[in-house]
């Protein structure tokens, strides 16, 4: 019997909520109030896609250059007998960790961003020795000019070259 009433005792104060208007209604109307906001950072979030995408592609390009930059600052140039994977593997392991970073500080943290990042970083790895072949002066600024010589010598323009393989642009 304690059950049965308790039941009826609960029914009855739901009952008396729904009169004074706390009913259904109205607590998912609270909720309704939400949609537009949220719908417009949505929408402002696929506008600015577009964007956000070649940033990232940049972001890790540049991440790339700092990173060479930052190694050849504390190290010098590499030794004869150093190893170029070795060489390379830090540069970007450091690339990655400065985008990595980066993306914390500029809110890039979706898939397509860290995937452009690293094709930034890749593409540079490939491609940067254009860049010195075009402007040799500004770089032996930024490096050295030993650096760019050695740079100049063992690579060609108009290339993109990979761990000793050449492929010819254009």
């Amino acid at each position: 019997m304690a059950v049965a009433r308790g039941h009826s005792d609960f029914q009855d104060r739901l009952k008396r909520i729904e009169k004074r208007g706390a009913g259904r209604a109205q607590v998912f109307n609270a909720a309704d109030g939400l949609k537009p906001e949220i719908e417009h950072r949505v929408s402002r979030r696929k506008t600015t896609g577009f964007l956000t995408v070649p940033f990232a592609l940049v972001l890790g390009a540049l991440s790339l250059i700092v990173a060479r930059l930052a190694i050849f600052r504390y190290g010098g140039l590499p030794e004869e007998f150093a190893q170029p994977d070795y060489e390379m593997a830090a540069q970007a392991g450091l690339a990655l960790a400065m985008v990595l970073l980066l993306a914390i500080v500029f809110n890039l943290m979706r898939k397509r961003h860290l995937l452009a990042s690293v094709i930034g970083i890749a593409l540079a790895m490939t491609a940067m020795h254009n860049l010195v072949h075009m402007a040799p002066g500004e770089w032996a600024k930024v490096f050295s000019p030993q650096w760019v010589s050695e740079i100049r010598e063992t690579t060609e323009p108009n290339t993109l070259e990979f761990r000793g393989a050449r492929f010819k642009l254009g």
